[in-house]
């Protein structure tokens, strides 16, 4: 990153970043390097991640695309430059499900709706490329937007002992965001304490709904062991195509 193996060199340019960031406020915009610096811990701590599940990192695909700026507005997709990576990797992978955040714009960090609208576009291009290919669509949702009940379509069931391991696998692997300073309106400490209370909240719904005996007494033993829930929305490409646009025109009427 510093096209420098000298170790003094290194030493002072670590010392300047750690003056430099002891000296900032959160949601500054940073210089180009320190964007650069940040991106890179976050794909380490992503990779600790895949590795808990047993996921190489030669299967990560990091595109670092362009419109990750750390601007307050950041600009919008373009397709040679943000679809046409994640295309690139669609057609080497050959991929039956894509997962992707399914956020509006507003509802949380601007890069998820971003991200939505460069996935849409890479799989019309894959799409056209590969006709015939059938591909599912898993939208998810999480801390920053949530699934009603009556939207979604694929209900997960979660164990304590996932919850445990949620926690204790993001506070292990995601040392830069474990304590961070405004993870949500909604609640002041760590990502993983919301995502279990929003998974909770959720299986307190289904239980309504169906009765605790459905879960208590089910002949399936990951029902009896449900504590939690996670919502997801499986699309194929004609509705999610649909709810892409639909999302957009919400945003273009709400600007």
């Amino acid at each position: 990153m510093y096209q420098t193996h000298d170790f003094g060199t290194l030493r002072n340019r670590v010392q300047e970043v750690i003056v430099y960031l002891e000296s900032q406020y959160p949601g500054g915009k940073d210089p180009r390097h320190i964007q650069l610096l940040k991106g890179m811990q976050r794909e380490w701590e992503v990779e600790l991640l895949w590795a808990y599940i047993g996921i190489e990192s030669s299967s990560i695909h990091p595109l670092r695309l362009g419109f990750y700026t750390g601007d307050i507005f950041s600009p919008e997709p373009e397709v040679n430059r943000d679809a046409m990576p994640i295309y690139e990797v669609m057609a080497k992978v050959k991929p039956d499900v894509v997962s992707v955040a399914f956020d509006p714009e507003g509802s949380g960090p601007d890069t998820h709706y971003k991200a939505l609208q460069a996935v849409s576009e890479a799989i019309r291009i894959y799409e056209k490329e590969n006709p015939g290919k059938a591909i599912r669509v898993w939208g998810y949702r999480n801390i920053w937007y949530r699934y009603g009940i009556g939207e979604t379509n694929v209900m997960v069931p979660v164990s304590l002992n996932s919850l445990s391991t949620l926690h204790t696998a993001f506070i292990n692997c995601f040392g830069s965001q474990s304590a961070a300073s405004f993870p949500s309106y909604e609640h002041d400490g760590p990502f993983s304490h919301l995502a279990q209370r929003i998974q909770v909240e959720q299986y307190g719904m289904i239980k309504t709904c169906l009765g605790k005996d459905y879960f208590l007494k089910n002949d399936h033993p990951r029902l009896r062991a449900a504590r939690g829930m996670i919502f997801l929305k499986e699309m194929e490409l004609a509705e999610f195509y649909r709810m892409v646009r639909e999302l957009k025109k919400r945003t273009e009427d709400m600007g």
